[in-house]
């Protein structure tokens, strides 16, 4: 069962404030979210979040079974 629902902007205004290459320990705990079966969106939401940059968002396009 799906423990969390994330949208677009729970992960792209933080990154705007809080850069990968600067807050490294944080967003390596982020990048694992897709892989752990526990995150869902929707088709939709899915779709504006590949455009996210950096490991997160390749965690996101690797996973998209799991988390749609």
């Amino acid at each position: 069962m799906k423990e969390y629902c994330f949208d677009m902007s729970g992960i792209s205004n933080p990154l705007e404030t809080m850069p990968a290459d600067i807050h490294t320990s944080f967003w390596s705990l982020v990048s694992k979210f897709p892989v752990s079966g526990k995150v869902a969106v929707t088709k939709e939401i899915y779709e504006e979040m590949v455009h996210i940059p950096g490991p997160v968002g390749d965690e996101i396009r690797k996973n998209e079974e799991i988390i749609t």
